[in-house]
């Protein structure tokens, strides 16, 4: 942007007043301003090394460039749904989890088929598999069933679709059903789909478990169904 004087200054850094007048940073009161294209063209010419060069891309991108770059780029550190871990770089998440979570229990179903997992109390994730013997669709698709911490009050329960980069994979649809002494708690919706998380996971939707229920000594009665 630049103000009426000539002093230029970005967008962002610029306080807004009115729809045409900013504070300039260097009237520091408020002035007409307009897109400054000479400083547009500028920038648009230079090129940048990737802000993940240190973990191997040697890319050198143009500067308006760089925020798409980087929702993109291989080699950006990742974010992994599982609690309390640090990330990784490069690889897809379905290969992370198989690779660094070694020790996730892993449950083979079929679609369209309601099954038990009978989850432990101490798990935070469990990686579902729909079964390909049957030629009923989906088959070889990993699922993470995440068990996420809800404040204090309980746990949050979600699934994920491990996104195999190499096969076309249609959408799915998830219904997760709770047993507990209290009663019956059942969540249905449509499943995210995760090559890579670029951004830490927030679960949407997930299913309310309160901690009375999920805190058991013997297994947790949790049943999914993978459409």
């Amino acid at each position: 942007m630049q103000c009426t004087k000539g002093h230029v200054s970005c967008s962002r850094c610029c306080t807004g007043y009115q729809d045409d007048e900013v504070e300039c940073l260097m009237c520091r009161e408020p002035e007409k301003a307009t897109r400054c294209r000479a400083m547009e063209h500028i920038l648009g010419g230079l090129h940048v090394p990737c802000p993940f060069r240190q973990y191997g891309c040697a890319e050198m991108i143009p500067y308006t460039s760089e925020l798409a770059h980087k929702a993109l780029c291989v080699h950006a550190p990742r974010h992994c749904p599982i609690s309390g871990c640090a990330g990784y770089v490069g690889k897809p998440l379905r290969e992370h989890v198989q690779q660094d979570h070694p020790g996730v229990v892993r449950t083979v179903v079929s679609p369209r088929c309601l099954r038990p997992l009978r989850m432990r109390a101490h798990e935070q994730a469990r990686v579902v598999r729909l079964s390909d013997s049957d030629g009923d669709g989906g088959g070889g698709a990993e699922f993470l069933v995440v068990v996420g911490q809800y404040k204090e009050l309980g746990r949050a329960l979600s699934v994920v679709h491990l996104v195999d980069e190499s096969v076309d994979e249609q959408n799915f649809r998830h219904r997760i059903v709770v047993v507990g002494k209290a009663g019956v708690l059942s969540l249905s919706g449509e499943t995210l789909d995760a090559e890579r998380l670029a951004e830490p996971y927030e679960a949407s939707p997930f299913l309310f478990v309160p901690n009375e229920t999920w805190d058991s000594p013997v297994d947790i009665l949790v049943f999914i169904e993978l459409k």
